[in-house]
C-alpha cells in the first residue's frame, strides 16, 4: 500500500512535514498511532498512524473508524496534487449577540459588482434540511463597495444555500451556491471579531476562541487549555453550547485539542497583508489604482493562488519570515489568496480611481526627527516642541487653549508648515473643508512610580477609547522591558491580536521613557 504523502508531524517548534522514512528513523519499532506519535493528514485533518513494517513497508494510513471517508489521498491515490479553485473561498459566518442564553450568526458577503442588477434582485438564503428560503434581501440591503453581514438567525446549521433571483452568473465568482456552516462536532470562531475559523486554520496560544459545540463537552483535564462555558440555547431536542477557550502553552496537548477540531496550532499565523502602492483596505477588499500590488504574505504557506490567473512573483525567499510578493492585476477585480490545502486568507483587489472612493485627505505630522505623530492625546510634547505638518490639500490649523482658540494657520498642499511652541494644555486641529481630518490634546501627565510592575501595568491597561493597529515599535519597547515580565506579558498579547488602545500605547511610551531616564541616572 502507498504511504500518505501529506502528513505532518508535531516537534517542539510546531508542525513539520514529514515522510513515512523519516517518520520510521525517529520510531523504529512498532505502529505509532495517534496516542504515542502525532500525526496529521494535511488533506483531511484527520490523526493518521505509521504501520510497524512487518508485512509491507512502513508507511502511513488513515484509520477504518475515523469519521471522515473524505480524504482526497484516500479517494484518487497517493500523489494527489493539493489545489482548490476560485469557488473553495468561503464566506465568512460570525457570531454575534453573545450573552448567558442567547446567540447568533450572521453570513458576509463581500463586494460584488450589483450596480447594474435590477430593482427586483432578490437573494435567498437557506439552511440545509429547511423547504423555503427563510432569509430573503433586496437589493438596497446590499452594500455596493464593502461587504455587507446578513442575519441568518440564531440557531447553528451545518450547511446553507444561497440562491439569486434576477441575478447573474457573474456573481458566482463572489457569492458561492454553498457556504459551510457549523459543526455539531465544534466549530470555532474569534472571539474579538466573532468570525468562524475555516477548515485547517491556524490558531495561537493566548488568544481566546469561541468553541461551538452541540451537547455536552465531555473534556478532561488539560494542564495547556482553560475552558469556560458561557452560554447555551435550546432548539428542539438540540442544546447547543458555547464556550471560551485558550492555549497557555505551546506544546502538544494543546496542538492534539486543536487538532480535535481541524485547526493548527501555531505562533505564527497565516496572514495577507498589501503594503505598496496607495491603497485602501477594508474587510475582504483592497482598493487601489495600480497594474500591480506588493503584498506581504506570512506564515506556513504552500501556495498564493490569484483568479482569474495573473504573474505572481516572489521578490523574497525567506521561508521564516514574511515573504514579499508582486501581483500584476490584469483584471478589474483580482482575488488573491494564501492557503494550504484550502485557501485560509484571501482578498479582492479592486482597480479604481481612489479618488473616487471616499479616501479621507491626507495629512503628515512629524516632529523635528521625521517621527510621525499620532491625534490623539499626548502626554510628552515634541522635540523642541516643534510640529511639522504636510498636507495634500489647502486647509487651515486650529490652536487652542482649553476651550479658547488661540491661533489659526492657514496650511497649503505640499507645503510643510512648521508649528512652534507647543505646549501641555494645548490642543491642535487640522480642518480641510468642514472636517477635522486630525486632532491632538497635550496633556501633562502625573509621573508613575516606575519600580512598581504592578501600579505601571494598571496605568497602562486601565484605559477606554479608540485602538490603533500595533505600531513596530513595541517590539523595541519590549526587548528594552524584559525586567517587567507582566508588562511584557501584556505587550505581547496586543502584538498577537494586532492592535493597542491608542492611550495604552501612549502611557507605555511614557513609562518606557522614564525607565530608560532612571537607567541613565543610575
Amino acid at each position: 500500500m502507498a504511504s500518505l504523502t501529506h502528513v505532518c508531524m508535531w516537534s517542539d517548534n510546531g508542525w513539520k512535514r514529514i515522510t513515512a522514512e523519516q517518520a520510521a528513523k525517529l520510531h523504529p519499532g512498532g505502529t505509532v498511532s495517534a496516542h504515542s506519535g502525532l500525526f496529521m493528514c494535511e488533506l483531511c485533518g484527520q490523526y493518521v498512524s505509521l504501520t510497524d513494517g512487518t508485512v509491507q513497508t512502513r508507511h502511513f494510513r488513515h484509520s477504518a473508524y475515523e469519521k471522515s471517508k473524505n480524504c482526497p489521498e484516500r479517494i484518487f491515490g497517493a500523489g494527489y496534487s493539493i489545489s482548490y479553485g476560485s469557488h473553495e473561498h468561503e464566506l465568512p459566518i460570525r457570531i454575534t449577540g453573545v450573552s448567558s442564553s442567547s446567540f447568533r450568526f450572521e453570513v458576509g458577503l463581500i463586494r460584488a459588482p450589483i450596480s447594474s442588477l435590477s430593482k427586483d434582485f432578490r437573494i435567498g438564503i437557506k439552511p440545509k434540511g429547511v423547504m423555503d428560503a427563510p432569509y430573503v434581501f433586496t437589493k438596497e440591503r446590499l452594500n455596493c463597495d464593502s461587504i455587507t453581514y446578513l442575519s441568518i438567525g440564531e440557531r447553528p446549521f451545518e450547511k446553507y444555500t444561497l440562491s439569486f433571483k434576477n441575478g447573474s452568473d457573474k456573481l458566482r465568482e463572489f457569492w458561492p451556491t454553498e457556504i459551510n456552516g457549523m459543526d455539531p462536532e465544534g466549530t470555532l470562531f474569534e472571539r474579538t471579531s466573532g468570525k468562524k475559523l475555516t477548515y485547517d486554520a491556524d490558531v495561537e496560544i493566548e488568544k481566546e476562541y469561541y468553541l461551538l459545540k452541540r451537547g455536552h463537552f465531555h473534556n478532561k483535564p488539560y494542564s495547556s487549555i482553560q475552558i469556560q462555558e458561557i452560554a447555551q440555547k435550546q432548539f428542539g431536542w438540540e442544546t447547543w453550547r458555547l464556550y471560551v477557550i485558550s492555549a497557555s502553552t505551546f506544546c502538544e496537548e494543546a496542538a492534539r485539542f486543536f487538532l480535535d477540531f481541524h485547526c493548527r496550532l501555531t505562533d505564527y499565523p497565516v496572514s495577507l497583508q498589501p503594503v505598496w502602492p496607495l491603497f485602501v483596505e477594508g474587510n475582504y477588499i483592497v482598493k487601489h489604482s495600480q497594474d500591480s500590488m506588493y503584498m506581504l504574505v506570512k506564515g506556513n504557506v504552500a501556495t498564493v493562488k490569484t483568479f482569474p490567473s495573473a504573474a505572481v512573483r516572489q521578490l523574497t525567499h525567506d521561508r521564516t519570515q514574511a515573504r514579499l510578493y508582486e501581483v500584476l492585476c490584469s483584471s478589474r477585480q483580482q482575488l488573491i489568496s494564501a492557503g494550504r490545502t484550502q485557501a485560509l486568507q484571501y482578498t479582492y483587489f479592486w482597480k479604481e480611481p481612489l479618488n473616487q472612493v471616499g479616501l479621507p485627505p491626507e495629512i503628515l505630522v512629524t516632529d523635528l526627527s521625521g517621527s510621525e505623530v499620532l491625534p490623539g492625546k499626548a502626554n510628552t510634547l515634541p522635540h523642541s516642541k516643534v510640529l511639522l505638518f504636510k498636507s495634500t490639500y489647502d486647509g487651515e490649523l486650529i490652536i487652542s487653549n482649553k476651550d479658547h482658540v488661540v491661533d489659526k494657520r492657514k496650511i497649503y498642499a505640499d507645503k510643510p508648515l512648521e508649528l512652534d511652541g507647543i505646549s501641555y494644555g494645548v490642543s491642535v486641529q487640522a480642518v480641510i473643508g468642514l472636517d477635522v481630518v486630525w486632532q491632538i490634546d497635550f496633556q501633562k501627565q502625573q509621573s508613575i512610580i516606575v519600580n512598581d510592575e504592578v501600579e505601571i501595568l494598571k496605568h497602562i491597561s486601565r484605559v477606554s477609547g479608540a485602538s490603533i493597529p500595533a505600531p513596530h515599535s513595541l517590539r523595541n519597547i519590549l526587548a528594552a522591558m524584559s525586567r517587567y515580565p507582566q508588562i511584557c506579558q501584556w505587550i505581547r498579547k496586543c502584538i498577537k491580536e494586532g492592535t493597542i488602545n491608542e492611550q495604552s500605547y501612549r502611557r507605555l511610551q511614557d513609562a518606557y521613557r522614564s525607565m530608560n531616564i532612571q537607567g541613565d541616572k543610575l
